[in-house]
């Protein structure tokens, strides 16, 4: 509640529109009619991705770059058939490392250091598809009570 967003930022919505309809910024887009009256559609959100696109674009609009370090925790919904490694609801922990000269084998470390504070230490990475980040990695760890690997986490690099 509300069923709609009651104001959408004009230059910003434009930019959005025609991305998404005509390409833009390298890409081809999705080639299909944009509307405002879906864009203003709220929905429970899938992903907390939003909040790390808007740090990056705060961090593209800097006049001087310095290296940042941000996170977030925040809850996501899902049509998911429920299952033991399945939920409609969890929490999302999301993160952006920008530094100059980072490379994969960084954000592999950053995640060991990560899942092995939360106690979680028996780890694999494979590669993986991400629309948004090449190269991408799924992070699997195993549960003992499941007798199995479990996807953990997903992760990649964020193409310039």
């Amino acid at each position: 509640d509300p069923a709609e967003a009651p104001e959408l930022p004009a230059g910003y919505t434009a930019k959005v529109k025609k991305v998404h309809s005509q390409g833009g910024y390298g890409s081809q887009g999705y080639k299909y009619e944009w509307r405002l009256e879906e864009a203003r559609r709220n929905l429970l959100r899938t992903h907390t991705t939003s909040a790390s696109a808007r740090v990056l674009y705060q961090l593209a609009r800097q006049e001087k770059f310095s290296p940042v370090k941000y996170f977030s925790i925040d809850r996501v919904f899902r049509n998911e058939s429920l299952d033991a490694t399945h939920l409609a609801e969890f929490h999302q922990v999301e993160g952006v490392v920008a530094d100059r000269g980072l490379t994969l084998g960084h954000l592999m470390g950053i995640l060991r250091q990560f899942f092995t504070k939360l106690g979680i230490t028996q780890l694999r990475f494979k590669p993986a598809y991400n629309p948004y980040t090449e190269p991408s990695m799924e992070v699997f760890s195993y549960h003992k009570g499941l007798k199995k690997w479990v996807e953990v986490g997903n992760s990649g690099v964020f193409r310039p």
